[in-house]
């Protein structure tokens, strides 16, 4: 039987990911070299901590499970979290970790940018999962951390 996400569980995973790139960007941009790069890395933060707020704005535009179909939040939220955390979160703080070992910007870039590809990964493997009418959400979330490599790559060009 396949398995299905509502566009609510997207949006919850979305919110998730967000969070960690928060906390990986703020850590990126206190161990940053150049100003420049710290930055770029507190710029991308904040670009987090927008999104985020993005995601759950659409929570409202996402029509509920059908009737009849009881949801235990506190259920999926585990869910949810063991997802991300097993996904491209591997160790709770990887990426995080990964951020303050960095030995200089271009590798601290690289970082960030894996973290990116790794988020845009992870929202295409669920786009899969999802009902068709659920689908332009996930493209929405995909589309916003694109941005975010083109905005890393134009960085690493310029060092």
């Amino acid at each position: 039987m396949a398995v299905f996400f509502s566009g609510d569980e997207i949006i919850q995973m979305a919110v998730k990911t967000e969070e960690t790139g928060y906390a990986f960007y703020q850590h990126a941009a206190q161990n940053a070299k150049s100003d420049k790069l710290k930055d770029l890395f507190n710029y991308l933060a904040g670009a987090e901590l927008r999104h985020k707020e993005i995601y759950l704005g659409l929570m409202g535009l996402i029509e509920e499970h059908p009737q009849g179909v009881p949801i235990d939040w506190d259920e999926l939220g585990l869910y949810i979290k063991a997802m991300t955390d097993s996904s491209f979160f591997v160790g709770g703080n990887k990426n995080i970790n990964m951020a303050s070992k960095a030995a200089d910007d271009k590798e601290a870039i690289d970082f960030a940018l894996a973290f990116e590809k790794d988020t845009i990964l992870f929202f295409y493997q669920l786009k899969d999962l999802l009902r068709t009418k659920d689908k332009p959400i996930v493209e929405k979330v995909i589309q916003e951390e694109k941005e975010h490599i083109r905005q890393l790559s134009e960085m690493k060009k310029a060092l």
